[in-house]
């Protein structure tokens, strides 16, 4: 039962790192696919699962809206945009709370390795935009299948 959800989670992503790199953007429609199917999937385990997890992912949207706001007071640019902060809460409602960090840790981990790539070749790395959701696209789709499969191999 968990293929279906792991083609259409692997679609999305793609889909979200694809259009991240071409407009620098994460539609709308496409994270509301995300939770939905992800409530869809956290309903296998029960109601009380799927509203955790919504409420999970509803604190972790806050959370990054947060610290973009923050970051947008104390800097006067805007560090992350909201496509990335509304796919970090969809993310949220994938993953179980305890693999979350890992999940951040993947994400940051890959953007700072392509931030340190791209500006090795830029004249002026001041201005250069990295798209953090391809990198939360494949942190998610990989937290989300070592959640699954390490559990089930774990018994």
């Amino acid at each position: 039962m968990l293929i279906p959800f792991a083609v259409i989670l692997a679609t999305c992503m793609l889909v979200v790192g694809y259009i991240d790199f071409q407009r620098m953007v994460i539609p709308d429609w496409l994270n509301v696919i995300v939770v939905a199917v992800g409530i869809v999937f956290k309903l296998q385990y029960g109601y009380s699962t799927a509203l955790a997890a919504l409420l999970f992912g509803t604190v972790v949207l806050l959370l990054f809206w947060g610290l973009r706001y923050v970051h947008w007071r104390f800097r006067g640019v805007v560090g992350l945009g909201l496509g990335d902060v509304k796919l970090a809460g969809a993310a949220a409602v994938w993953l179980d709370p305890g693999i979350f960090p890992v999940f951040l840790f993947v994400a940051s981990a890959l953007a700072l390795l392509y931030f340190c790539v791209v500006a090795r070749r830029s004249a002026n790395i001041m201005s250069l935009r990295v798209p953090f959701g391809p990198f939360l696209a494949i942190a998610l789709f990989a937290t989300w299948n070592f959640n699954i499969f390490y559990g089930q191999a774990a018994g």
